[in-house]
């Protein structure tokens, strides 16, 4: 169960903002507690030692001559300053040379050598079993060889428990912001997904078959970039199902008179007498007729597997075009012959290796022969060539029958197009749209040319080298 809870918690969207923002705030914030307390430790020995070295100044100013000897008078307020509800402790000595003047004769000494005039010294000690802050100053007399040094010192219990509350506090600010940030951002995250929720709400009221983009003006700029690329799903959606219905009408419609004419001669079959004239034709007819309809069928579907492999990303290998162009021209050959065509192979030099599918390759190569044997008339010549051009390899299918004029030949690439010349011809007009269609899938393309003899056509194929 909780294995269940804690997989549903990975995939929700607070979740995850909860671990990037979560882990960073804590690693901020203990920086920031490092560098306050160096701040607090700081700002809190720098007021105290002023405070210190006030009262040691008050005590310097406090001294005199009179009569040859050092005298001392130090004002009952001196001390009052250092005084608080903690109690520290306050020590302090005068000494010239050797000679404590006055104070705690034993309090640590921190200026050992002497010290100039109105030079001033920190330092930290230990005394009576308690850590010291100790201020030492020099002050000079007048008749006195060196000055005099005058030390205070007082105990560190109060600074200590100052810099505690202060790093209590900002412990505890910090805590309150991170608590803050953790229970604030379900609320925002659910805030800010309401206009999601909105467009869902659209997108629930519509139809199926309304496929129009989402507006983009209604949800934040953040997410906008997601709903572009719905709408860009949605606009490829819809092509496709465009693309479906042309492709269903226009086979309906190719569909449709061969289906009529085997209609036609089988109930002509059924009026003829066994073995007349009549049904001999008839069966004649309806054997061409399911020809055709077998044919288109199968254009049909190498149609249909064309279009998903241009719309997927095809993995592309290394194929020999010698040994694959051989192979394709070996399967037509029965056709060629029945035609009383010539079908001739030139492979290229060597073992010429493209990046292509196999399986697309082969089935693209085999409709451009095939449309050769179709149209290109009998008694004719369909020469296959393999060569390398430039830094592509080059299949080029060539006839030298009435061939296509140059400003028909980008039309012929539309489905169901078929030229008047070849009314007559069985066929259903899909080959070389197939043909192009399997190009893009493999990165190759096709250009249809007029041969070097001025006669027939010229159908190119250019594979993209290994």
């Amino acid at each position: 169960m909780w294995r269940r809870l804690i997989t549903a918690g990975r995939e929700s969207l607070t979740f995850r903002l909860l671990g990037v923002i979560i882990l960073p705030l804590c690693g901020l914030a203990v920086l920031l507690g490092i560098g306050g307390a160096l701040a607090i430790s700081q700002s809190v020995e720098t007021v105290n030692d002023r405070i210190l070295a006030a009262t040691s100044r008050a005590i310097a100013d406090s001294l005199g001559i009179e009569e040859g000897d050092i005298s001392l008078d130090i004002p009952p307020a001196t001390f009052g300053m250092l005084e608080d509800i903690e109690r520290d402790n306050v020590y302090y000595n005068v000494r010239y040379g050797d000679h404590v003047l006055t104070g705690y004769s034993d309090l640590p000494n921190i200026a050992h050598g002497g010290m100039a005039d109105l030079q001033v010294k920190f330092g930290d000690a230990t005394y009576r079993g308690k850590d010291i802050r100790v201020i030492a100053e020099g002050r000079r007399l007048p008749g006195l060889g060196e000055p005099v040094i005058i030390e205070v010192a007082e105990t560190m219990d109060v600074r200590r428990l100052a810099e505690q509350h202060l790093l209590r506090y900002l412990a505890i600010l910090e805590l309150t912001l991170i608590a803050l940030t953790v229970l604030m951002l379900p609320l925002a995250v659910h805030w800010g997904m309401r206009p999601l929720a909105r467009l869902r709400a659209d997108m629930d009221r519509r139809v199926a078959s309304d496929l129009h983009p989402l507006p983009e003006q209604q949800v934040p700029s953040e997410i906008r970039i997601v709903v572009r690329g719905f709408n860009d799903l949605l606009m490829r959606f819809g092509g496709l199902l465009e693309d479906t219905r042309r492709f269903a009408a226009d086979a309906s419609h190719q569909m449709r008179t061969p289906l009529s004419i085997l209609r036609t001669h089988i109930a002509l079959l059924r009026q003829a007498q066994p073995g007349s004239r009549d049904a001999r034709k008839s069966l004649d007819d309806l054997d061409e007729a399911s020809e055709r309809l077998q044919h288109l069928v199968v254009q049909l579907l190498a149609l249909a597997r064309a279009d998903n492999a241009a719309r997927s990303e095809s993995a592309l290998t290394a194929v020999d075009l010698n040994l694959l162009v051989e192979e394709v021209c070996a399967d037509h050959v029965p056709a060629a012959v029945a035609a009383n065509i010539d079908l001739q192979l030139e492979p290229a030099p060597g073992e010429p290796t493209a990046m292509s599918d196999p399986v697309l390759a082969r089935e693209m190569i085999s409709n451009l022969i095939d449309n050769a044997i179709r149209y290109g008339g009998a008694g004719g010549k369909i020469l296959v060539t393999v060569q390398r051009s430039a830094s592509e390899y080059l299949v080029a299918v060539e006839d030298n029958g009435p061939g296509i004029a140059p400003e028909l030949r980008q039309a012929v690439f539309s489905r169901f197009t078929r030229l008047d010349r070849s009314a007559d011809k069985s066929g259903s007009g899909l080959g070389l749209s197939i043909a192009q269609s399997l190009a893009r899938a493999i990165q190759a393309r096709i250009v249809l040319a007029t041969p070097a003899s001025g006669v027939g056509l010229r159908a190119e194929i250019f594979f993209p080298a290994d």
